[in-house]
């Protein structure tokens, strides 16, 4: 009855997290699904680690540009 209480509870904490904070909730469960994927099957979890990693130094950040501040308008 315990475990039921507690498995329900932590149901309850992900469905509120998935409502009013979707990214974070989302990418832990993201991490979560990862760290177990490399447990289980490593080969498959760090070759994909990888081709994340790849990825990232492949795709250049965007620059962002300097805009110059315009003088405010003279009341006069």
């Amino acid at each position: 009855m315990a475990l039921a209480v507690i498995k329900f509870a932590i149901i309850g904490l992900i469905i509120a997290g998935l409502i009013f904070r979707t990214k974070e909730t989302v990418s832990l469960l993201a991490v979560g699904g990862f760290i177990t994927l490399i447990s289980t099957h490593p080969i498959i979890g760090f070759g994909l680690l990888g081709l994340i990693v790849l990825g990232f130094f492949i795709k250049k950040p965007k620059k962002v540009e300097q805009v110059a501040a315009s003088p405010a308008p003279d009341p006069g």
